[in-house]
């Protein structure tokens, strides 16, 4: 019979073949999630998000996140509403709750859902520490253009636009909202413009 040090050695070797074979599905079955994704092969998306593999190696909030990414990438806006309602209603960590509703915040203002963007308009204002108070603001200026349909932002929108530099993402989004502000002013000349703008960043950005 083994004496005990030989099967411990035996329990060790077997735990270190177990963890570095879920270690690498875990990074395989990501990817490729992620590319089928990209390929907008939904029902093969479906099947392994819900495949027994990926429930064990993905907790369920993480699972619900990438579905909820499929459905606004499907712009299906009915199930996408359904997922937001229940990861929203979850006890999160700070920071998962804080991604998930500046995310919905995101979501329902392009929706122009008054109602829900202003509830999360005042959860994000309520956030603490880091560029809380930053993102609060940009999430305000957002929900007065795009909301309010307000355009007396334009000035401070375009100081905004020359601190940001070579920052191509914030230029972008920068961008973006002048236009609809200039759009929401019935300035059609540089609404174009920025709109023009803004897309050459995101390209630049998506490259």
């Amino acid at each position: 019979m083994p004496d005990s040090r030989t099967l411990w050695t035996a329990v060790v070797i077997i735990c270190i073949a177990v963890s570095v074979f879920f270690s690498v599905k875990k990074r395989t079955t990501f990817k490729r999630l992620q590319q089928l994704m990209a390929a907008k092969q939904w029902d093969e998306f479906d099947r392994l998000l819900d495949g027994k593999l990926t429930s064990m190696l993905y907790p369920r909030y993480n699972r619900d996140y990438l579905r909820l990414n499929s459905y606004l990438l499907r712009e299906d806006h009915k199930r996408a509403n359904e997922m937001f309602d229940l990861l929203l209603g979850l006890n999160l960590p700070k920071m998962q709750r804080v991604d998930l509703v500046i995310k919905a915040f995101n979501y329902y203002v392009g929706q122009e859902d008054r109602k829900k963007s202003k509830e999360l308009l005042r959860e994000i204002k309520g956030f603490e520490g880091g560029q809380a108070e930053a993102v609060a603001h940009e999430c305000q200026l957002m929900y007065d253009t795009m909301i309010l349909k307000r355009h007396n932002d334009i000035p401070e929108l375009e100081r905004m636009l020359k601190e940001a530099g070579d920052d191509k993402v914030k230029s972008c989004r920068l961008e973006y909202l002048l236009a609809l502000q200039y759009q929401n002013k019935g300035d059609e000349a540089k609404f174009q413009e920025f709109l023009e703008k803004s897309g050459q960043h995101s390209m630049a950005v998506n490259a």
